[in-house]
């Protein structure tokens, strides 16, 4: 059992929720981290998106049609396969996470570079 699998389960989240949460984390990793996503993100058409989950106010909910749009195929199909999942099924958990993981991991308008991931973790589960 991994470390981040021992934080999902003290956290309460169910083995199903934990290799979702695990595998879009690991997958945001892969883009670069937070802040390189958030940034990519921000640079395009989505930036109201992306700046209502940095900031205090309600966050907009994604769709999975626009999270093809943000994100594009090919890393979408990259999650898809790391978790053995189909690619709606991958969108679906992006409009899910994406919003919460950025938002509980910002403060101030902008990512914390110092988050701990436990925290974000422990975040997330509430």
């Amino acid at each position: 059992m991994s470390m981040l699998e021992k934080v999902l389960g003290m956290c309460g989240l169910s083995n199903q929720t934990t290799q979702e949460v695990n595998g879009v984390i690991e997958w945001v990793e892969q883009q670069g981290g937070i802040q390189a996503l958030v940034n990519r993100l921000q640079s395009g058409e989505f930036s109201d998106i992306v700046q209502s989950w940095l900031s205090d106010r309600q966050n907009v909910a994604l769709s999975s049609e626009i999270v093809q749009k943000m994100i594009g195929s090919e890393a979408i199909e990259q999650l898809a396969a790391k978790l053995g999942i189909n690619t709606p099924d991958a969108l679906n958990l992006l409009a899910k996470y994406l919003p919460q993981l950025v938002d509980k991991s910002s403060s101030s308008g902008a990512v914390d570079t110092n988050t701990d991931l436990a925290l974000i973790v422990n975040k997330l589960s509430h």
